[in-house]
């Protein structure tokens, strides 16, 4: 395969200590709070007497002196000056947002690095700016020390636990702590080469975004579509959030309004809802590449909670419908697939007949019905049919769809269909992965 451009991936692995090295770890994650606290103090108190705040080539040549500074190895000290500088970027773009009436709170100045209850600082994370002061491979993770805190080697030898799955160029690293888990973790950013399209017949498809139903996917020539039902996961999703308000009116009771506890509560939720979308955004790529696909029309839901009124208690749509991380891990997934996402603009798809373009009515909320065609199917097959005919000219042909689309459920491991069980033993002739071979 021929390669053109870079593409930028994260490697994450786990980081196994001694209570010697938990030390090491925590006096270096105190220097960079020390840090960046103090240097991030100088920015403060400049934006605050409108002077202008010192950029990262000012930073470093201010702090160079600094005993903070000297306390780390000098890719460490740098890599922490970049990160509050590229902190104080992104507060300056989103002041110019509010100040142009697209957001509707004024954004706060960076923090500190402490704990506001304690007023001590927090150990977050361990920046290393080069590969020349760190090295990771499967097994061990190697960190260049400061003088001090050398003894005898001047780099310290970690075990890792997990698996490098990008292989390329290394860049940066950090060394990130979990509070909730007492564990830490290292992502390493690697860049490597961003496969090519091969040149081939073009074939089109298409995936409408919803809440309900996560993503509805139509193929040129396949006769039916497929759809991911977000039921189990919306179960899933309100179990933990009842845990999470438990664990809240407890702390309320005693006067309190954090814990270790409720960190994970939220870390779980988090963590099991991104782990159905990526393995929905791996099931959507494998169906594309068995159809061969080269394009994927995409719907743009951007801004679409604005536009319109779900009401503020609608805890279906502002809490769990996450659809820009889903739409990140479906355009990343056909990245490393060599399949081109192109977005659409969705407005219109889901209120006419994919057949003949004639309004369609809702009287269930999951059924589209056409009074002039007389056609009557999912309103998300219909909305994702939809879609393929804006992307392309071609007459997909609707009307060659006589079957119903094929519904897959989350099982806690995998997209599967009602036919098959929860271990994938196929109970009929179909499932999840005889849908990908389905024409």
């Amino acid at each position: 395969m021929w390669y053109h451009k870079t593409m930028k991936r994260c490697n994450i692995v786990r980081v196994l200590f001694s209570k010697v090295q938990a030390k090491v770890l925590e006096t270096l994650g105190d220097r960079c709070a020390a840090l960046w606290n103090a240097a991030n103090f100088r920015c403060r108190r400049a934006f605050l007497k409108g002077e202008p705040v010192p950029s990262y080539a000012t930073l470093c040549a201010e702090f160079q002196g600094h005993p903070a500074y000297k306390a780390l190895p000098s890719d460490i000290a740098q890599e922490v000056l970049k990160k509050l500088r590229k902190a104080w970027n992104s507060f300056f773009a989103l002041l110019r947002l509010w100040k142009e009436g697209k957001l509707e709170k004024r954004p706060g100045l960076p923090r500190y690095w402490k704990d506001r209850r304690t007023g001590k600082r927090l150990v977050k994370l361990i920046p290393v700016k080069s590969p020349r002061s760190y090295s990771l491979d499967a097994r061990t993770l190697s960190l260049t020390l400061p003088k001090d805190l050398r003894d005898g080697n001047s780099r310290l030898v970690l075990h890792t636990k997990g698996i490098l799955r990008f292989h390329g160029a290394p860049k940066t690293l950090e060394l990130r702590y979990d509070r909730a888990k007492k564990r830490w973790y290292a992502h390493q950013v690697v860049e490597i080469p961003e496969p090519a399209r091969k040149t081939r017949p073009e074939k089109y498809a298409a995936l409408d975004l919803g809440a309900r139903v996560l993503a509805a996917l139509a193929i040129e020539g396949l006769n039916r579509q497929i759809l991911f039902s977000g039921r189990k996961i919306w179960k899933d999703f309100l179990y933990w959030t009842k845990r999470i308000a438990e664990e809240q009116s407890r702390l309320n009771r005693a006067g309190r309004k954090t814990s270790r506890q409720l960190r994970r509560l939220y870390q779980v939720r988090a963590r099991r809802l991104r782990h159905a979308f990526i393995a929905l955004a791996a099931e959507v790529v494998r169906v594309l590449k068995r159809h061969r696909v080269t394009t994927l029309f995409l719907e743009d839901l951007t801004g679409i909670r604005e536009d319109m009124d779900f009401g503020p208690k609608n805890l279906l749509v502002h809490n769990f419908w996450a659809f820009r991380m889903l739409r990140n891990l479906i355009e990343a997934a056909c990245a490393r697939a060599g399949i081109r996402v192109v977005p659409v603009e969705p407005r219109g798809t889901s209120s006419r007949c994919a057949v003949c373009g004639s309004p369609v009515k809702r009287l269930v909320r999951h059924r589209a019905v056409c009074e002039r065609c007389g056609r009557v199917w999912h309103a998300d097959a219909n909305a994702t049919v939809n879609i393929l005919h804006l992307g392309s000219s071609k007459g997909h042909g609707a009307e060659a769809t006589p079957q119903k689309p094929l519904a897959l459920r989350w099982n806690r491991h995998r997209w599967v269909s009602r036919f098959e069980s929860a271990a994938g033993t196929p109970k009929a002739t179909s499932g999840s992965r005889m849908a990908a071979r389905a024409a």
